[in-house]
């Protein structure tokens, strides 16, 4: 304050700064819930520069992929019946997993449309093995082409189980993991069987690869529509469309709806949801996870979602479930649970998928093969994420791909086969949030408290500096006081 200034002037500024620190507390209380609310929604909703859309557009935490394969040990003794299929597991072979989200076309309606590229690259000392590794296990293009073909009548079938008895086999053995993962097995009995024409449509590949052609593609995963948050921060990720269309059509009911997120980007809810669903698209179908427990990575305060017996029950047990079977409606509850038919999804050929090592499936999926060691710990399917941001902290995504081989009469190469779901791989998707990630996380998350705070630490200088006032003219004003003249007082 000036040195020219009266005594009872700076009194006065004083008292009005006091005032105005009071003012200013009050509107920024009242202001600040709106003001805070706007600025993480622009930070949560899906456009360009914002904080979710940096995080969603390519992946911004170190995110991988496992791979466990089974190698069937005494498969030379497949055909007789008193000896159980051994397996052993082999892995992890370990991959460097990034997302990126290209193509993307806005909508009018406050979604976004776009195709996904994901590139791996093998992690050598993540891995417990190389690529070169041998493999034997179930022929899957022998397999495939048979079950396909087994109601087939004259004039396709004989010359189909001339091409299967003369080219096929019932194994592929010391296969390599590069060949049965990205590069593909060059088998012959796929050109011959592609020349046919009422079948070429059925096998869509030149080479067969758990993830062959999809290293760097931007189509294999199909299109997604996604909403934007633009209108509803509480709807931000969930998709509405895949491959153009609100439906798989695959499955019947609400199991053939395409909802969730993909996994990466969840809703800002302002209560805890009691499950969370993702449409992973490498099953054609949406996964609804069931909250378990609350947990905490670098301070931030999360919530687990688990996947249960619900996640792959035909019904069984939970009749809502009774839609995920593509079989006559009165046969599913006979279906045991536990393991999912994905043949819709894959080609129309004999694919199951179930967690791994058959974890939360009926006991006679397990105790039909040795090898099998399911564990809670290692094989649950779960995701944590904060739910007020929707932020992921944990994920530990995991399935088990089987084939189910079954007596097939029309080829001799199956006639005596088990009826037996044999375990071929499984693989495990893993994302834990960065610590940098995470203090971006607790700011978003302090915003709405942050201003409360401010907001009151100057609204109590303001109401201190106006009480030491009032406490000082009260003094100098109060009985009993020596009267203090009036110039004094003002000087």
């Amino acid at each position: 304050m000036c040195s020219s200034c009266s005594n009872m002037q700076k009194k006065l500024v004083s008292l009005g700064f006091s005032a105005f620190l009071i003012l200013f507390a009050i509107t920024l209380g009242v202001l600040w819930p709106s003001m805070s609310t706007k600025v993480l929604h622009d930070k949560l909703v899906v456009k360009t520069g914002s904080s979710n859309y940096n995080n969603w557009i390519r992946t911004p935490i170190p995110m991988y992929l496992e791979v466990y394969f089974f190698n069937w040990s005494n498969a030379h003794l497949h055909a007789d019946a008193s000896v159980k299929p051994h397996f052993t597991e082999m892995g992890p072979y370990t991959f460097s997993e990034v997302h990126e989200r290209v193509n993307l076309v806005w909508n009018t309606n406050n979604t976004v449309t776009y195709n996904q590229r994901r590139t791996w690259h093998f992690v050598p000392q993540l891995s417990n093995g190389s690529l070169d590794d041998l493999v034997t296990n179930l022929n899957v293009i022998s397999l495939n082409v048979a079950y396909l073909m087994r109601d087939v009548k004259f004039p396709l079938d004989i010359p189909v189980k001339t091409i299967l008895e003369t080219h096929g086999s019932f194994l592929w053995k010391n296969k390599t993991v590069r060949e049965l993962l990205f590069d593909g097995v060059d088998d012959p009995l796929l050109d011959l069987i592609r020349t046919l024409p009422d079948i070429r449509s059925k096998v869509p590949f030149d080479r067969f690869g758990w993830f062959y052609g999809r290293n760097l593609s931007e189509t294999f995963d199909g299109s997604f529509t996604m909403r934007t948050g633009a209108d509803d921060i509480e709807s931000t990720g969930l998709l509405t469309q895949w491959n153009g269309a609100p439906r798989t059509g695959m499955y019947r009911g609400r199991c053939g709806a395409v909802y969730g997120t993909s996994g990466e980007l969840w809703p800002a809810n302002a209560e805890t949801p009691s499950n969370i669903t993702l449409f992973p698209s490498d099953i054609c179908r949406s996964v609804t996870l069931q909250k378990s427990e609350a947990v905490s990575l670098y301070n931030v305060q999360g919530v687990k979602y688990i996947g249960d017996g619900r996640v792959f029950d035909n019904g069984v047990t939970y009749p809502d479930a009774a839609c995920w079977c593509n079989a006559d409606p009165q046969q599913c509850p006979d279906l045991k649970p536990g393991i999912f038919n994905a043949s819709a999804c894959k080609y129309g050929s004999p694919t199951f998928v179930s967690f791994p090592h058959f974890y939360l499936a009926d006991e006679s999926f397990q105790t039909a093969v040795d090898g099998m060691r399911p564990n809670r710990t290692v094989h649950e399917f779960y995701m944590a994420i904060e739910t007020k941001t929707g932020i992921p902290l944990d994920v530990r995504a995991q399935l088990q791909i089987n084939e189910h081989l079954q007596p097939i009469k029309a080829f001799s190469m199956y006639k005596n086969s088990p009826d037996v779901m044999v375990p071929m791989l499984w693989f495990r998707q893993r994302a834990t949030l960065t610590q940098e990630l995470a203090e971006q996380a607790k700011l978003a998350l302090a915003l709405p408290t942050l201003g409360i705070y401010v907001a009151f630490f100057f609204g109590s200088i303001g109401v201190i500096m106006g009480c030491v006032f009032l406490y000082m003219a009260i003094r100098k004003w109060s009985p009993g006081t020596d009267i203090v003249p009036y110039e004094e007082l003002v000087n």
